[in-house]
């Protein structure tokens, strides 16, 4: 028989492995979730060809990893100039990165030298945020270029108030893969659906869009508007001053119309000189103040081609979901006021149902 302080020795040692053994299983099992929760991460960022959601969704993948204080990124264009800055923004428990249309950072060039110095060359074509690699000391700040194989894609800017250690780098270090692939995927899309012209989305994607922002409004009973855009005495400016002068006019109104509307209409070249603006969940008379902005906009702008000055004016037709029966209706009746515009001399924006000109009394001028 085993004395008594033996057994006791014994009985501890297998409490010890047992709290081990416990403590691996506990171990593995918050590995196997986080391993699961990043598949699902991945999947999710490649779903959607929209920046905003990606964005959203690897925020939420990172807050899963470790504490958020910053999350600033910047998309790069092929001419390595800053296109779009993201950040956060929102109140403290909804905070999401959202597109900063006013940050001094769009257009920018992107300094070289800098995102040298924040990348580590692993192969020819594979490169790496050095502020993840492994060893490096502990940070609240990871400067982050983001390469789909020599493109630099995008740069984020991320910050913990809590110290990022090995273990955190290395699951940041996961995520930024699929989003690097997402974020380049979305770029690649934007130009397959875009109008290299304007600027603006093609037909085909605002029309596909228009039916699903509809089946949301037929489901949830929210407001949906559309404006139609028609370029006054268009074929006047090609004929005068030529096709390439038409070509400016094109692409000052496309810029226009992008700093006008949010990030969540969708606009298009709807045709030759037309264009249409897609506004979710917005009344026709909030659709017709921004119409009548862009309009003012245009009109105030100055243009010149070839030493010539010129200036170009625009009618709209604008209506809405609560005055329209289906889906079709929506453009025949915006078309409608379109109409009523240019009849009405141009140069304005009109709503459907249109207002009825009143009949004078007999003797009185109109």
């Amino acid at each position: 028989m085993l004395p008594l302080w033996a057994g006791i020795l014994l009985a501890a040692a297998a409490a010890a492995l047992a709290v081990d053994s416990l403590r691996a299983r506990s171990r593995a099992a918050r590995l196997a979730e986080r391993l699961a929760a990043r598949e699902r991460e991945t999947h999710l960022l490649a779903e959607s060809p929209d920046p905003g959601t990606i964005l959203r969704r690897a925020y939420e993948a990172a807050t899963n990893l470790l504490t958020i204080s910053r999350f600033d990124l910047y998309t790069i264009d092929d001419s390595g100039r800053v296109e779009e800055v993201w950040t956060l923004g929102g109140e403290k428990e909804h905070r999401f990165p959202r597109r900063d249309l006013s940050s001094p950072y769009r257009g920018q060039s992107v300094d070289s030298p800098r995102m040298k110095e924040l990348t580590a060359t692993e192969t020819g074509l594979s490169f790496a945020p050095r502020d993840l690699l492994a060893g490096g000391a502990v940070t609240s700040r990871l400067r982050l270029p983001l390469y789909s194989g020599d493109r630099l894609v995008a740069h984020l800017d991320l910050a913990s108030p809590s110290p990022i250690d090995d273990q955190a780098k290395a699951e940041v270090r996961a995520l930024l893969a699929p989003l690097t692939a997402a974020l380049h995927a979305s770029r690649n899309w934007r130009i397959a659906v875009t109008d290299e012209l304007s600027g603006l989305a093609s037909r085909r994607y605002f029309e596909s869009r228009l039916a699903e922002e509809w089946a949301r409004r037929e489901r949830y009973g929210t407001p949906l508007a559309v404006a139609l855009f028609d370029l006054d005495r268009f074929k006047g400016v090609n004929d005068s001053l030529g096709h390439a002068a038409g070509d400016r006019v094109l692409r000052r109104f496309g810029e226009i119309v992008r700093r006008e509307i949010r990030s969540s209409d969708v606009a298009c070249r709807y045709g030759g000189e037309e264009f249409a603006v897609l506004f979710a969940e917005s009344t026709a008379a909030a659709a017709s103040a921004v119409a009548e902005r862009i309009r003012r906009a245009l009109k105030r702008q100055e243009l010149e081609w070839e030493g010539k000055p010129f200036r170009v004016t625009v009618s709209a037709g604008v209506a809405g979901s609560e005055s329209t029966r289906g889906r079709p209706d929506l453009l025949v009746h915006a078309d409608k006021a379109l109409y009523g515009a240019k009849e009405k001399g141009r140069n304005r924006v009109l709503v459907w149902p249109l207002a009825r000109s009143r009949r004078a009394p007999p003797g009185e001028k109109k």
